[in-house]
């Protein structure tokens, strides 16, 4: 019984990635499949959001980048407690993931954004705080 039980978990187990890459974002069958795809496309937008913040901060000096890295940490404590607080009447339910991840997505591509318009900030423009490269090259 216990050689059974342990063959199907190896079954199961190597059949998991098979299963995963036969999954189709584009035209998910189930609830699962759009769940994961969604949190699957959160992911993706929150690494995207990582590169860009780790290419904008050290080009500030420091005390702009812990003014930075202020932003950044109270805008995820935002992005999400908005998040909990729209999805709130899902709670347990099974589109919750996808709801959940649809937030974090569309609140992560905003926040992306933004960083890229610091990045490229127009001269003139005061409530854009420049990077020192564009500050030395306005110089």
């Amino acid at each position: 019984m216990r050689l059974a039980v342990f063959a199907a978990v190896v079954t199961i187990a190597a059949a998991a990635p098979q299963i995963a890459a036969a999954r189709d974002c584009r035209n998910p069958v189930n609830q699962n499949d759009m769940n994961t795809c969604a949190e699957d496309e959160y992911k993706a937008t929150d690494a995207k959001l990582n590169a860009i913040y780790k290419k904008l901060l050290p080009q500030f000096p420091d005390s702009d980048r812990a003014l930075l890295r202020n932003a950044q940490r109270a805008w995820l404590g935002f992005r999400d407690a908005e998040c909990k607080f729209r999805n709130a009447g899902n709670e347990g339910g099974s589109i919750w993931p996808m709801v959940h991840f649809g937030c974090m997505t569309g609140l992560t591509r905003a926040r992306i954004r933004q960083l890229e318009a610091a990045m490229n900030c127009q001269e003139g423009d005061l409530s854009c705080n420049q990077p020192q490269s564009a500050r030395d090259a306005a110089d």
